[in-house]
């Protein structure tokens, strides 16, 4: 009978382990996803950021260049 309330509490740890995991991943990668859309924004309001757009085998892509930060 203890053995199954060990294995009971092992399983629950694993549970909430995985549930606070996933939650904090999913934080992060928000948080991630949301500073890369503004350095986009920054990179093109700048002009380093220039990008086009075309069809290939009826796909669209999109071709983005990135330029370089010029040091003074």
């Amino acid at each position: 009978m203890m053995m199954m309330m060990t294995v009971e509490n092992f399983l629950l740890f694993q549970i909430a382990m995985f549930t606070i995991g996933g939650f904090l991943l999913y934080r992060y990668g928000e948080s991630k996803y949301e500073r890369g859309i503004l350095d986009g924004i920054l990179m093109h309001h700048e002009g380093r950021l220039t990008y086009n757009s075309y069809l290939e085998d009826g796909t669209e892509m999109l071709d983005i260049q990135i330029q370089e930060i010029e040091e003074e």
